[in-house]
């Protein structure tokens, strides 16, 4: 974030506006590594995303064959959580107030996922 000086005492911090916001997450998503695919990107959007979330779990089992980890709740999530956190702040400018309250959860919480992940705002 930017930081403004009104006097030598008084820093105010300057608030990305919703366009900024906007733009910063169409120029991320953008740079996804399938995002230049027209066509991937057409079939991907006509899905729901618990479909889709669905298929790459059904995948990912698949490819554990019968190994299934101890851990499998936490390691999805965690898989689902990170580019949630991500996308959450980035829309926010990187404000953790109003992200957490977005998600439904306290700001320590927040703060503790984004390390967990290393996520940053």
């Amino acid at each position: 974030m930017e930081m403004q000086t009104v006097s030598s005492s008084n820093p105010v911090k300057v608030v990305p506006t919703t366009s900024r916001i906007e733009a910063d997450a169409t120029r991320h998503a953008s740079s996804l590594p399938f995002a230049t695919d027209g066509e991937f990107t057409g079939k991907l959007d006509s899905f729901s995303l618990e479909a889709v979330v669905e298929h790459k779990i059904s995948k990912f089992l698949d490819q554990v064959g019968g190994m299934y980890p101890e851990d499998l709740h936490s390691l999805i999530l965690g898989k689902v959580e990170k580019p949630l956190l991500a996308q959450i702040l980035r829309r926010t400018g990187g404000n953790q107030v109003h992200a957490s309250r977005i998600l439904g959860i306290n700001r320590n919480t927040l703060r503790k996922k984004m390390k967990m992940h290393s996520v940053k705002a």
